[in-house]
């Protein structure tokens, strides 16, 4: 029999670990097998890694002994194994396309009343003050 506090404690590291993991994966994996996977547990020093297609699940499964290093080296944590488990995997937001505000283009005021279609000058005018503004 053991105490809930050594249960309690065990599980605490583990959860501990994988949130290391979790935070350093795309130092550990490489940001596109990162892109495409998320390391949820570890049991009986085993790292299970979520993976959104049989194929990655599989590429985790190769590149066992490699994440096995590079998760010693980058985070500290010794695994026996890493698994690649097929399932949903929960985009972080680091991984979400991010949204780029549309930005007014730089153009000279100027530079439209040169425009000879009337047409086109009204539309590049209308452009030019109604984009947003960026700070780029």
């Amino acid at each position: 029999m053991r105490r809930i506090g050594e249960i309690i404690a065990g599980q605490n590291r583990q959860i501990g670990q994988v949130m290391m993991i979790r935070s350093r994966w795309a130092d550990i994996a490489g940001e596109v097998l990162a892109a495409h996977s998320e390391p949820v547990v570890i049991r009986n020093k085993v790292l299970q890694v979520l993976c959104d297609s049989p194929a990655w699940a599989q590429q985790v499964g190769m590149l066992s002994e490699a994440l096995e290093k590079q998760l010693k080296k980058v985070a500290g944590v010794r695994v026996q194994k890493v698994e690649g488990k097929f399932g949903m995997v929960r985009k972080s937001p680091s991984r979400m396309k991010t949204i780029r505000p549309v930005c007014r283009p730089a153009i000279d005021p100027v530079d439209i009343e040169k425009l000879k279609d009337p047409r086109l000058a009204k539309v590049v005018r209308e452009l030019a003050s109604e984009a947003g503004i960026c700070d780029d």
